[in-house]
């Protein structure tokens, strides 16, 4: 299984595609991380030690596009981009149940439940909590899976995996929110598919679209996908 590849890289930024079950950055854990292999990687080809740094994070069992700063002045830039909600991403979920209705806005707060180790998902006017808001439609299906495109409005840990779950609707090949089976592959079938932004320097827009990882077939019947690795003819 190929753990990344590179879609984009600048002086200023990177972009890379996260294909296997690895922390975006250092975790308890210890497992080796994508920004170390990145560091590595653009260590090794250019003869010196290589800053590189996550200016944000997806879930470990994710995949998909991960936006890297090569400058101390552009994490900065990009992370007050962040802030600011001038960087757009869009995330592709395969869920085990079609959604009613097929286009909407969920709203909660959300909760770490210690003793499950899980994201609760609550309901919005609770006292305790995280808001949690993203926007959602039914973009696609299979014969048994249904693929939303999401909208994060805020970013919040495992905020997609618990606020899908919260309406019935559990990505594929995630046991830990009620998914009927786990993946081989050791992936959920959340994928951070499109990245848009300005380029810190220069001003200009930078927009990728992140393939598929090859590890589920199922991606190859999403819209418009196509396996990690192939290009259309």
């Amino acid at each position: 299984m190929d753990l990344y590849t590179i879609l984009y890289e600048d002086a200023d930024i990177l972009i890379a595609n996260k294909l296997a079950p690895i922390p975006v950055q250092s975790d308890k854990t210890g497992d080796k991380s994508l920004q170390e292999y990145l560091r590595e990687e653009l260590g090794a080809r250019e003869g010196a030690e290589a800053f590189v740094e996550a200016a944000h994070r997806i879930d470990r069992r994710a995949s998909g596009a991960v936006l890297f700063a090569k400058t101390h002045l552009s994490l900065s830039t990009l992370e007050a981009a962040f802030r600011d909600k001038r960087i757009e991403k869009e995330y592709l979920a395969c869920v085990e149940r079609e959604p009613r209705p097929e286009k909407g806005r969920l709203e909660h707060k959300l909760a770490w439940d210690k003793r499950r180790n899980v994201v609760r998902a609550l309901r919005p006017d609770s006292i305790s909590g995280k808001s949690a808001v993203l926007e959602y439609s039914l973009a696609g299906r299979s014969d048994n899976y249904f693929f939303l495109k999401v909208n994060l409005i805020t970013g919040r840990h495992h905020q997609v995996r618990a606020q899908l779950s919260a309406v019935g609707c559990p990505i594929r090949g995630d046991l830990k929110y009620g998914a009927r089976r786990s993946s081989p592959s050791g992936l959920i079938m959340l994928h951070a598919r499109r990245l848009a932004l300005v380029q810190p320097r220069t001003g200009e827009r930078v927009e990728i679209e992140a393939p598929f990882p090859q590890a589920e077939p199922l991606w190859a019947v999403a819209p418009g996908g196509l396996p990690s690795g192939q290009v259309p003819s």
